[in-house]
């Protein structure tokens, strides 16, 4: 997917003195030399003929493997006056109101280009600080139109090569009349993620777009009927929220020992570190990120064993293929306890029953993978 670059950058220049070619050095913290853009095509009419420099005060390392200093290839959406919705200062945020946040609109900088090497590459932020120079050319109406379906052909592309990337047109047209195994069902997993991704991509480029529907239809390749959308069916659908949220039926968990288990770890994890003051509101807190591999795990559960709690014949290979990615994030679970405790062993001899009752679950996965394997 996108590389998004903008929280590792430092500082930068981007130039579109030249018509129809955009040039630029980007510098990222931690690496030794700016990364060098060479572009094909125009910035928007804010940026066009003109000359930004911006900078990060708050930009972090980042893991920059496989990432090219030299990104050739061609501009995305280039402009310093995408508006965005941001939340106001949290200390004037009622906590107990039940409103929506309250929010702002502000100029976000939003930096995109598609290279060879990389793919869509994106700098997206309202926290930085930029100056523009005088525009030596203006881009015309007309020109910026044709730079903005650029910009989207190119997006399109950039789609379509994923597409192509997840799923050969050899193995396109093969139907599957029989049962998968496991490994099928995992590649069959893995690009429906990956079109998960695309899509979630997609809406967060066009979401402010009037013609977003169509947009996103077009490029995942979607045929999709003309709806009128009137009051009417804003009603009729806030009702049918409200009378979803009454029913006991919507927050119904399938009834499986493992599920339940890892319920119950994820639970006694939460209420330990909540009553310890061990949580936070910093992401990077390591004992977050355990309360959130948790539940990441037992989410996982529910996905490989809903049916077979509910005693639906279910393709053996599809349960080993969704027990093998509840047990990676249990993996995950099991590390981020280890990282957590070793900051402090001493005061964290209370995980020792939890430790042993995740690798107990572990044996019950293990276990229950290789029976259905023999099926």
């Amino acid at each position: 997917m996108a590389w998004r670059i903008d929280k590792y950058v430092v500082r930068g220049l981007i130039q579109n003195i030249v018509p129809g070619r955009v040039v630029g050095t980007v510098w990222l913290k931690g690496l030794n030399q700016p990364i060098e853009l060479n572009l094909k095509g125009n910035c928007h009419r804010d940026l066009a003929g003109a000359r930004l420099e911006f900078r990060n005060k708050n930009a972090i390392e980042g893991d920059y493997s496989g990432f090219d200093v030299y990104q050739d290839g061609s501009v995305g959406d280039m402009t310093a006056s995408k508006k965005v919705k941001t939340l106001l200062d949290e200390n004037e945020i009622d906590a107990e109101s039940e409103e929506p946040p309250p929010f702002t609109w502000a100029n976000c900088l939003y930096l995109e280009w598609f290279s060879e090497s990389n793919g869509r590459v994106l700098i997206e932020s309202v926290d930085f600080s930029w100056k523009v120079s005088l525009p030596k050319w203006t881009l015309s109406e007309d020109g910026e139109k044709e730079q903005l379906e650029a910009n989207k052909q190119a997006m399109f592309n950039f789609m379509d090569e994923l597409s192509r990337a997840l799923d050969p047109a050899e193995q396109r047209d093969e139907p599957v009349d029989e049962d998968m195994d496991e490994f099928q069902w995992e590649a069959y997993l893995q690009k429906t993620d990956a079109r998960s991704d695309m899509l979630l991509e997609l809406f967060e480029k066009y979401e402010n777009d009037p013609k977003c529907e169509e947009i996103i239809a077009q490029a995942m390749g979607w045929e999709i009927d003309s709806m009128e959308i009137t009051e009417e069916f804003f009603e009729e659908w806030a009702v049918d929220q409200e009378e979803e949220a009454k029913d006991p039926d919507t927050e119904y968990i399938p009834n499986h020992p493992l599920i339940s288990q890892m319920m119950d770890i994820t639970s006694r994890l939460y209420f330990e570190t909540e009553s310890r003051k061990l949580l936070s509101e910093d992401t990077a807190n390591p004992w977050n990120q355990l309360i959130w591999h948790g539940q990441m795990t037992v989410s996982k559960l529910i996905a490989a064993l809903e049916e077979v709690a509910e005693g639906v014949q279910t393709e053996p290979g599809f349960i080993v293929a969704t027990l093998k990615r509840a047990l990676h994030l249990l993996h995950l679970t099991i590390a981020t306890m280890e990282a957590c405790v070793t900051l402090a062993p001493k005061d964290h001899r209370w995980t020792a029953d939890i430790r042993k009752d995740l690798f107990t679950l572990r044996e019950s996965i293990i276990d229950m993978m290789h029976s259905y394997r023999q099926q």
